[in-house]
């Protein structure tokens, strides 16, 4: 294209392109004032939710013999179970890393197919309403592994610097490793898949341990009495199970003693 060697020429389409760019970013900010926020867009629907309520229909509560707790609740096709020691508040205090665990169990009676993701919470009532989501078994399993190297390799650098020590450092970090490799067997073997878990009349039921991390400032030391909501998720609604522990102010479990 052949340049135009006139100055006022010039000014005329440099004036112009200004102008065009000028209206193009001002229609740009219009538009974008007026269109609603993405993030409003994508945000998910609020699942509905069903409360375990006492002597609601199909909502029950056992203290059994073992000294456990269990709450029920029944729908159309599908049972959920909450199991709970009435001793967890103090068990809790020595478990790596304080985990609070409750035992949760799904059986399914349709005839369809059911999916359970299996995703719970777990909400602090007296401390703030803080929540907690539950842990991922693996990455549970992965950081207590890295603690038990570090533990390893902390102790070999204080038996150089203190050899007389050796004997104690080591029986110690024996007795670490043992409770380390027996929970991290537990966590393996014993608690709630984290990947969706399709029931059918063949494969009804899905159980397991959920541990909820409690070191927390928000949460800090228990209280004498604790008031819990478990929430569990589903497809299509949110099974909640509010408890407490003890359930009752003086509640005792008389422990049937094991045969």
């Amino acid at each position: 294209m052949r340049r135009d060697g006139n100055p006022a020429n010039q000014i005329n389409s440099a004036f112009m392109l200004r102008t065009i760019l000028f209206w193009s970013s001002l229609a740009s900010v219009a538009f974008a004032i007026f269109l609603p926020p993405l993030s409003h867009a994508k945000e998910k629907k609020q699942l509905p939710s069903v409360r375990w309520t006492s002597g609601a229909p199909g909502c029950t509560f056992e203290r059994r013999d073992d000294g456990k707790y269990l709450w029920t609740m029944t729908g159309s096709d599908l049972t959920v179970t909450l199991l709970v020691d009435s001793q967890e508040l103090a068990q809790s205090r020595h478990r790596f890393y304080g985990l609070f665990g409750a035992f949760i169990s799904v059986t399914y009676t349709g005839k369809d197919k059911f999916e359970f993701p299996a995703g719970s919470s777990l909400e602090f009532v007296r401390h703030h309403e803080f929540r907690e989501p539950y842990e991922d078994p693996k990455q549970l399993s992965i950081r207590l592994q890295n603690d038990v190297d570090t533990k390893i390799f902390d102790t070999e650098r204080q038996i150089k610097k203190n050899p007389k020590l050796a004997d104690e450092k080591t029986a110690r970090l024996r007795e670490y490793q043992k409770q380390a490799a027996e929970f991290i067997e537990f966590v393996s073997t014993k608690t709630l898949d984290p990947d969706t878990v399709m029931l059918t009349p063949g494969n009804p039921e899905a159980h397991g341990w959920v541990l909820f991390a409690t070191s927390n400032k928000w949460i800090g030391p228990w209280k004498e009495r604790e008031d819990f909501i478990l929430n569990i998720g589903m497809k299509d609604k949110i099974w909640q199970f509010p408890f407490s522990l003890p359930p009752t102010a003086g509640d005792l479990i008389l422990r049937k003693p094991p045969d």
